[in-house]
């Protein structure tokens, strides 16, 4: 189900558009309504809590849309950012915070379905290739090609990235198997014993003993699972493009 926050201080305009929305979306979508931006930034900052989907009137008498949608990104929201305005005047500026699209007011029916269901196709290519990790300070989103490995740490997932840093989920009540099987769905990433979970992509070279990853970190492999790791990683190459820069020993 989509998360879909709507924020427009014109009454008419929000009743207007959350009957759209409800026509479109049915049961497929929850939506929040707030007349201001300031209660929507305090929910992303004191919840830590963010919706897939944003709607934005532009002229609004505290922090206009464009300010507020700065103001979103700046605080990390990814997600598509829809604007909403009975003025063309600030069409070019809405795209300096990365706007998805423009709706000039009165909104038109065929126009707004039309942009939702594009909306709708981002946001699933995003979270197909995406991955929310819960931490104790929120959710914190990753491209999961960005993951070098993930291993079991003081009874946590810690996910270390290709930038270098690393991030610890909450603590496990689960399986470490079983709160990485998200990934595990995916064909880059298999397990490494019991604590260990690496991307294929980013395996540089398979040792005897170990294998090392592109940023250098090398990892032990369990006895008698060379060969099954070698032909995993072999196998992923050959489904996509083999990088030339990788090797075998």
């Amino acid at each position: 189900m989509l998360r879909i926050a709507l924020c427009d201080d014109e009454q008419e305009s929000r009743e207007t558009l959350a009957s759209l929305l409800s026509e479109y979306f049915g049961t497929g979508a929850s939506l929040k309504v707030y007349t201001d931006a300031l209660p929507l930034i305090q929910h992303i900052q004191w919840e830590k809590d963010r919706y897939d989907l944003y709607l934005l009137d532009v002229i609004m008498p505290q922090l206009s849309g464009i300010e507020l949608g700065r103001k979103l990104r700046s605080m990390g929201v990814s997600a598509p950012i829809i604007y909403l305005t009975s003025s063309r005047d600030y069409a070019v500026e809405s795209y300096s915070v990365q706007a998805f699209h423009y709706l000039v007011k009165p909104i038109q029916k065929e126009k707004l379905f039309s942009v939702l269901a594009q909306a709708e196709q981002a946001i699933a290519q995003t979270k197909a290739t995406s991955l929310p990790i819960h931490t104790s300070d929120g959710i914190v989103v990753v491209k999961t090609s960005d993951i070098l490995y993930a291993e079991l740490y003081a009874r946590s997932v810690r996910y270390h990235l290709t930038n270098g840093a690393s991030i610890d989920s909450q603590k496990l009540r689960i399986s470490f198997q079983k709160a990485v099987s998200e990934l595990l769905d995916l064909p880059s990433f298999i397990m490494l014993g019991s604590s260990f979970l690496i991307n294929l992509h980013h395996v540089e070279m398979i040792g005897k003993k170990d294998l090392l990853l592109t940023n250098r970190t090398s990892l032990p492999l369990p006895k008698g699972t060379k060969q099954d790791v070698l032909n995993r990683w072999m196998d992923y190459w050959l489904a996509d493009e083999p990088h030339p820069t990788h090797e075998c020993t």
